[in-house]
């Protein structure tokens, strides 16, 4: 097999999967952000929020341990039916306590609402079922079967939603229906691919010993997954208990728009952690050209995070407030715009966190997310009484200053790292880039184009984006 190109290989095939199902969540969180009311997607965003980091917590942190045993081929059909199990058994757990939380705490209040919250929950549960098959499939590299899995199950939620258009009956109500009936769907389809690895069926198994085995090896994992799932969307579930749903849907959608801006380095995260494995492989460690080359890597990553941020701070309010019926656009400019702050440092922190994780500094790793975690939380308590959904972009931004600080602190020591000065200076960069173009012009479109022009002139200048050095680095063998 010819090696030559290997990198734009990897982005090509990953990127393919990531861009087709984004596009897709996109139509569908545009049609339930601009025909939902207000009230009923702040609600429904709340929910998920709320119900997504339950299940996260249930599933103790034995997500990845399942990947790396089936990867080591250990029983595979035996371990994907313990996590199966536990799924199923956490399901139920989790969906029981929820149910006495409505009856006791609840219905009081809104019985509706409350009682789709725990249809909602049943969605992520039926989900989270489904992951223990997409689990399997990732550990057995069926990286081709696990796209259709994912493409098929978003094709046919995209359906079912325009359906509800087609008909008329578009609403909450319907919504979290269709969403019940796609995970199951989704379910199906994933144990079907798997089911095809092996010779007999997988189905839930109980093996004690073995589940305590699982357990015990996820347990360092646990204390990141409890404070990442609070990191992850605390601040959601903070706006829905302090502030109001409206402030929740503003606030929401703003940060739905934040996680799409960030596709580039979700394309490049998972290559990076596979890069990064290969050069901590050998006894020796990465020379000095392999060192450079990960600058070089870095570099170009940071200046590809920041384009779609760079053209939506100017584009924001009119294309917002047309896409959206007048609902999204200047209400959350300035929320978006802190946001958007947190996209570079978000790549510094996926590049520390892969050279941390690979280099087995779990412990440092827990540390920071328990840190940041809590300095999160204390910052929404404080903020969002006051500053709503402003104080929520805050103090994720806090936290998330304070986690690249960690990061950088901690990983000082490991034999290849990253000059946080040069995240900082193609920053500085873009926010100029920004400043002068609005100088320049006040026609949104040629701001936004004349941004992306200074600011890609700017890394040339600065050494930030050398075209020679790209070059080089998309057509290495990766190895």
């Amino acid at each position: 097999m010819n090696k030559k190109g290997k990198l734009i290989k990897d982005i090509s095939a990953n990127g393919l999967q990531v861009i087709v199902n984004q596009l897709i969540g996109l139509v569908l969180f545009y049609l339930t952000s601009t025909y939902l009311l207000k009230e009923d997607f702040g609600y429904f965003n709340w929910a998920v929020a709320l119900g997504s980091t339950i299940v996260a917590i249930a599933s103790l942190g034995l997500d990845l341990i399942v990947v790396k045993r089936v990867a080591a081929a250990k029983d595979a059909a035996s371990v994907v039916g313990i996590h199966l199990f536990h799924g199923l058994a956490s399901g139920f757990l989790a969906l029981f306590f929820v149910f006495l939380f409505y009856v006791f705490f609840l219905q009081s209040k809104d019985s509706i609402n409350d009682l789709l919250f725990i249809a909602v929950f049943v969605y992520l549960v039926i989900g989270n079922v489904a992951n223990s098959f997409k689990l399997c499939l990732t550990g057995l590299e069926a990286y081709k079967q696990l796209a259709w899995v994912l493409i098929t199950a978003n094709v046919l939620k995209l359906i079912a939603v325009l359906l509800l258009f087609v008909f008329g009956v578009f609403g909450i109500k319907s919504l979290i229906l269709v969403y019940v009936f796609c995970s199951f769907a989704e379910l199906l389809i994933a144990r079907y691919m798997a089911n095809k690895h092996f010779e007999k069926p997988i189905w839930p198994k109980m093996q004690w010993l073995n589940y305590k085995g699982l357990v015990v090896e996820a347990l360092p994992q646990l204390g990141v997954v409890l404070f990442d799932s609070a990191l992850a969307r605390i601040d959601w579930i903070l706006l829905g208990l302090i502030g109001t749903a409206v402030a929740t849907a503003e606030y929401s959608f703003a940060y739905r728009v934040f996680e799409l801006s960030k596709l580039p380095l979700l394309i490049l995260a998972p290559i990076l952690l596979t890069r990064f494995s290969k050069l901590f492989g050998g006894m020796d460690g990465p020379g000095a050209k392999v060192q450079q080359d990960v600058q070089d890597y870095f570099k170009l990553e940071m200046v590809l995070v920041l384009m779609i941020p760079l053209v939506l701070v100017n584009v924001w309010t009119p294309l917002v407030d047309y896409l959206t019926h007048q609902k999204y656009g200047a209400v959350n400019a300035f929320t978006y715009s802190i946001l958007a702050l947190c996209i570079p440092l978000h790549a510094v922190i996926n590049f520390l966190w892969t050279l941390a994780f690979v280099k087995g500094y779990l412990k440092s790793i827990m540390w920071i997310t328990v840190l940041s975690s809590l300095v999160n939380i204390l910052a929404n308590v404080l903020l969002i009484p006051k500053y709503s959904s402003h104080g929520a972009a805050f103090a994720f931004l806090i936290s998330t200053v304070l986690q690249t600080v960690l990061y950088i602190v901690f990983t000082r020591d490991a034999a290849v790292s990253v000059r946080w000065t040069d995240a900082l200076l193609v920053l500085l960069f873009a926010v100029f880039a920004v400043f002068i173009a609005k100088l320049l012009t006040e026609q949104v479109l040629l701001s936004a184009v004349l941004s992306v022009l200074i600011f890609v002139l700017l890394c040339v200048v600065g050494k930030q984006l050398q075209p020679a050095k790209i070059k080089m680095l998309l057509l290495s063998k990766g190895e």
